[in-house]
């Protein structure tokens, strides 16, 4: 055999249709442009056949005396062998508005009508089918994604705190010093990451319960963990206290709230500069604001979408910000940013009053 001959798969179709001219009509059509092609004429017996060759796309009839379209879809879909996401095309004569919404609602995902124009069934067929290739495409690539994303985290959990550990001993031993300072930030960032990968991987498996946090008090052991990554930077953590209030809320969700902002406030500001968080009280309700001086947003439209880097600093994951406005959006907390280029950024986090208590 010639081994630089490639095998490629043909798209099978099964079409379902009573009456032998439409079948036979479309088994040439179908056939002479490349696709394996199945057909039948009773419905009960396609049934069968479609759960053993399971069939890259279905072509069905409605109007059959034996079992209609509707009820044999309705059928194929209760098995469970059978492919749910195999794409079923509708073929019929009727072309009112309503028979067209009850093929879609008994799972169809598009509708020709009778008679068969040549270019309109290749046309449909190939699109449905290359939606379908796509769509298992992009399923493959996201069970990939999550398989590296845990393996990245089961490899950097160990050595992280190793390093970690071995920075504090040598501190103890050799005192303080700027490269043992800067291994224990860039710990921390490590440590800040896989955080958030393990929130992301295990977010969907815990209930999260809510508690009353002191707030003052949480984001003070925040700015305590961050204090060795912004001082390598020569960045200031200020915290101020215009009132004091406790929040109702998962301890998880109000680190990676806080942590996310705070990690970016620094990452994105300028070297001797500052950083100030606020807690306060206006005439809407009790506050988060943390204000940086770095090199602004671009577009704070955009900033929450999954994945966005700002291309001023492309470093990070850019999943942070998505997960603080999912955050928002699950408590009801009103997120605002304001930002300037080369100035500046402010997020601020203003907490519905049902999830609030002055103290």
């Amino acid at each position: 055999m010639d081994q630089n001959i490639i095998s490629i798969k043909k798209f099978t179709i099964l079409i379902v249709d009573d009456t032998p001219e439409n079948l036979r009509y479309l088994d040439k059509l179908l056939s002479a442009n490349g696709y394996d092609v199945r057909g039948s004429l009773d419905p009960k017996i396609a049934l069968e056949v479609a759960l053993r060759i399971q069939p890259d796309l279905i072509l069905l009839d409605i109007k059959m005396p034996k079992m209609d379209g509707y009820t044999f879809s309705g059928e194929l879909q209760k098995r469970a062998e059978f492919n749910i996401d195999t794409p079923i095309i509708f073929i019929s004569a009727l072309d009112e508005v309503e028979d067209k919404v009850k093929a879609f609602e008994a799972g169809g995902v598009d509708y020709i009508t009778k008679p068969f124009e040549e270019q309109e069934v290749l046309a449909r067929v190939n699109v449905h089918l290359q939606l379908n290739k796509s769509k298992q495409h992009i399923e493959s690539l996201l069970k990939q994604q999550d398989y590296f994303i845990k393996k990245i985290m089961h490899e950097i959990n160990t050595p992280v705190s190793v390093i970690s550990l071995n920075a504090e001993l040598l501190e103890v031993k050799y005192g303080g010093h700027l490269s043992i300072n800067t291994i224990k930030a860039s710990t921390k960032i490590l440590s800040s990451i896989y955080n958030e990968l393990n929130y992301l991987v295990k977010k969907e498996l815990y209930s999260y319960d809510k508690e009353w946090i002191k707030l003052l008090e949480f984001v003070s052991n925040r700015i305590a963990y961050f204090h060795e990554i912004a001082d390598v930077k020569t960045i200031e953590l200020h915290l101020a206290i215009d009132s004091e209030f406790s929040i109702y809320i998962n301890s998880l969700h109000l680190e990676r709230l806080v942590d996310n902002t705070l990690s970016n406030a620094i990452k994105y500001s300028n070297d001797n500069t500052q950083i100030e968080l606020l807690l306060g009280i206006n005439d809407k309700g009790c506050f988060l604001n943390i204000t940086d001086e770095g090199v602004g947003l671009e577009d704070v439209n955009i900033i929450f979408e999954q994945y966005y880097q700002s291309s001023q600093n492309n470093i990070g994951l850019g999943i942070g910000l998505a997960t603080v406005k999912e955050i928002c959006d699950k408590y009801g907390i009103d997120l605002q940013v304001q930002s300037e280029q080369n100035r500046g950024s402010v997020f601020s986090y203003l907490f519905p009053n049902t999830m609030t208590k002055i103290l």
